[in-house]
């Protein structure tokens, strides 16, 4: 139940944010509609757990060539922020020279000089959110999640340093 509370709060936060830029309130998460750039800044709450507030979300509606999209996200990002796209994506041509199907693809970037967990929740048409696997977001490498089939909506929560763990070689 609280579960759902929370992906309910998250959908109407994200639905209710549009525009150029943005100061929102922080939050555990927000949720957001396919066909969306944005950039947030993640705010620590203790030494591992991170809210985040939404910084710039603007409307992203190119499909983008996976083969080529070295402009998409910002070269450099600042240390405490995180940029990404969700919208359409594909890789190029196949072989047969007909473009490869088109794929759902959430590509992000991170500028903090840490490994980054999260949670991402999908909501595909006419169904409630479900959780989803995500890979770490590691200090400013693009990192892109894929899905073969229609999501409309994302929601990004429970950002977390990674916990390193420390080994000694044997000497």
């Amino acid at each position: 139940m609280k579960k759902g509370m929370l992906l309910i709060l998250l959908l109407v936060s994200g639905l209710c944010l549009y525009g150029q830029d943005h100061d929102s309130i922080p939050q555990t998460g927000f949720s957001f509609t396919i066909g969306t750039k944005v950039t947030i800044q993640l705010i620590p709450v203790d030494s591992v757990n991170f809210d985040y507030r939404i910084l710039k979300f603007e409307p992203y509606h190119e499909t983008i060539d996976l083969d080529d999209d070295k402009k998409l996200l910002s070269d450099k990002i600042d240390n405490d922020k995180i940029e990404f796209v969700f919208t359409y994506g594909k890789y190029g041509k196949n072989k047969k020279g007909k473009n490869n199907d088109l794929r759902i693809v959430l590509v992000l970037k991170s500028g903090l000089n840490a490994v980054i967990d999260y949670k991402a929740d999908i909501q595909v048409p006419n169904k409630e959110f479900k959780p989803t696997s995500v890979v770490e977001l590691l200090p400013n490498v693009k990192t892109r999640e894929f899905w073969p089939y229609q999501i409309d909506v994302i929601a990004l929560h429970n950002f977390q340093k990674r916990k390193l763990n420390t080994y000694h070689k044997n000497e």
